[in-house]
């Protein structure tokens, strides 16, 4: 099975980040009550302070700390004193074929410090300068790179402190067998393959499934396929009967008729209907 840091490893390295908005703020007044976000919301600290309360429980962050808020959580933001605090910001997805969000696989803290914040702080100014005004193809790639560098930063912070905060939630069978879907996603795996493989009921292992990832196994493989089979279409030479093949299609016609009812297109008509990102 899987240890934590290796399952971390390739969930990271299957996932895609998206920041949808960001931006550096200086204020002496904070009063943010009950709010709720469909992205995870980042928190800086540059300057001064400021209190966070979710879950019942207060936090306070100083210069240098993080306060990391996950999607759909009612929190409230603000500030005790009248000191100015600068806070750079911004919120983010980060998920696994399009549908299933990767960190709310882990135990991550609320609050914490930032050992490398001069390294932080200079990422999100370049992040900023090539989000703001893309002028070329580099900026676009330049502004991914500072993305993810922002993200390998935080996520850095909290896996090497010496106490362990980062906390896988899936047992390591779950997590091997979301891995293994991951890697092949041209395998389609019914529940008595995986009965076979894992020595577990298969009800027992649909239901622990969804539970833990929000989909079930043969969800989950749809969305994956799915996803694959669209970057493949409009990013690949290859004929359409090929991308069936390299997705465990041996007849086209069952490709075809998976992707039109996953996606209300056939593939032909998807792939002539973005050609722009070809």
């Amino acid at each position: 099975m899987l240890d934590r840091s290796e399952t971390l490893r390739i969930l990271i390295e299957y996932a895609a980040l998206k920041i949808v908005a960001f931006d550096v703020h200086s204020r002496t007044e904070l009063n943010i009550r009950g709010r709720q976000l469909p992205w995870y919301v980042v928190s800086y600290m540059k300057e001064g302070s400021c209190r966070l309360r979710l879950d019942g429980q207060d936090y306070h962050a100083a210069p240098g700390d993080v306060v990391l808020i996950p999607p759909h959580t009612s929190h409230d933001h603000v500030k005790d004193t009248d000191e100015n605090t600068v806070f750079m910001w911004w919120h983010f997805t980060y998920q696994l074929a399009g549908v299933m969000d990767v960190l709310r696989l882990f135990e991550l803290p609320v609050c914490f410090s930032l050992p490398n914040a001069e390294k932080f702080e200079d990422s999100f100014s370049q992040y900023m300068k090539y989000a703001s005004e893309p002028r070329s193809v580099a900026d676009i790639l330049m502004k991914e790179a500072r993305a993810l560098e922002l993200m390998a930063i935080v996520l850095e912070a909290v896996i090497d402190r010496s106490e362990s905060l980062l906390t896988v939630k899936p047992s390591g069978m779950f997590a091997q067998m979301l891995t293994d879907m991951l890697r092949h996603p041209e395998r389609h795996y019914s529940l008595e393959d995986l009965r076979e493989r894992y020595h577990m009921h298969p009800t027992y292992i649909s239901n622990q499934f969804k539970r833990i990832f929000g989909l079930t196994p043969k969800q989950f493989q749809a969305k994956l396929r799915l996803e694959q089979a669209k970057k493949l279409l409009l990013a690949d030479e290859k004929s359409i009967t090929q991308i069936a093949n390299a997705l465990g299609y041996h007849d086209v016609d069952d490709f075809t008729r998976f992707f039109k009812k996953q996606e209300g297109l056939s593939p032909r008509a998807y792939k002539k209907a973005h050609p722009l990102l070809q």
